[in-house]
């Protein structure tokens, strides 16, 4: 049995003791509960806006000693946590995050004060004139210099046509094959959504056709692509937010190598994980690399 064999054995049995209540959560549970909870923090503002109205949050989470590096791992402020907020609030329609300031400590139990059976608590707070995190972006154009003229608008327009067609067009990716057998060694991300697995038709007992792969990895006999899905994951194109990967159950699961860092995608979230250019892609054991 391979390395990676054991990884997913192992995750299998961690996903099944989940569902006990017994068992405690795991950090990367923890830090997933923890972003649910930031983003129900968002407050809708008038006009279709919402806000953050904080800037100050100071999060503690229950931990014993053992489990004191992992979660201040998951859970360091200084590196991946505050961007995976800002990311959050912006999926909850937020179009701009202003300054915050992260505090992560690990405790050795609860306060009375907490959420019952909560393994964290997040304390929420506003700098004294600050900006609520997602401010409503300026409506107002900017002041004329002298002798200036302005370039007439569109009719019944305020953007122009050209530019706002553009702006939610998908920008060219592509994904690269390093590992594994595929129909190309490298395809190019132009529709709104990308699907990825083994066959370029999955067909149901009937022989119905019920999804088509445009990233496609042969049925062939080998140890990599026999653990890529016929239905493995796909790729959405969503403006302003760039490309987002997502897991549609798969067996062997889907994850993301960045910056020497594994991430691990839920199977089945809607959430799915934004894509950055150099992001390494494991489909099971086979591999690409997502470019822009």
């Amino acid at each position: 049995m391979g390395i990676l064999d054991r990884v997913v054995k192992i995750e299998k049995s961690i996903e099944k003791l989940a569902v006990r209540k017994d068992v405690p959560a795991t950090p990367i549970e923890i830090r997933r509960a923890i972003l649910d909870d930031i983003e129900e923090q968002v407050r809708p503002a008038g006009r279709s806006r919402k806000v953050f109205p904080y800037d100050l949050l100071a999060i503690e989470v229950v931990g014993a000693a053992a489990d004191r590096a992992a979660l201040e791992a998951v859970l360091n402020p200084e590196e991946e946590l505050v961007e995976a907020i800002r990311e959050r609030l912006h999926e909850a329609g937020c179009d701009r995050v202003g300054r915050l300031q992260v505090t992560v400590k690990v405790v050795r139990k609860a306060r009375a004060d907490w959420k019952p059976d909560s393994a964290f608590q997040v304390t929420y707070e506003r700098t004294r004139g600050a900006e609520p995190a997602c401010p409503e972006p300026s409506r107002r154009a900017p002041p004329k210099r002298p002798g200036a003229t302005s370039a007439p608008a569109a009719e019944g327009s305020k953007t122009h046509p050209a530019a706002e067609a553009a702006s939610a067009e998908p920008r060219q990716a592509q994904l690269v094959v390093l590992e594994g057998d595929a129909t190309k060694k490298a395809y190019t991300l132009g529709a709104e959504r990308t699907n990825i697995g083994r066959l370029a038709e999955v067909t149901d007992r009937h022989r119905r056709v019920v999804r088509r792969n445009q990233v496609v990895f042969l049925d062939i006999d080998s140890d990599v692509n026999q653990t890529v899905s016929r239905a493995q994951a796909h790729i959405q194109f969503a403006p302003p937010a760039g490309y987002r990967l997502y897991d549609d159950r798969s067996s062997y699961g889907t994850r993301i190598l960045r910056e020497g860092r594994m991430i691990e995608l839920p199977s089945g979230s809607p959430r799915g994980v934004k894509l950055r250019a150099g992001d390494e892609i494991y489909f099971g054991r086979a591999r690409v690399v997502f470019r822009t």
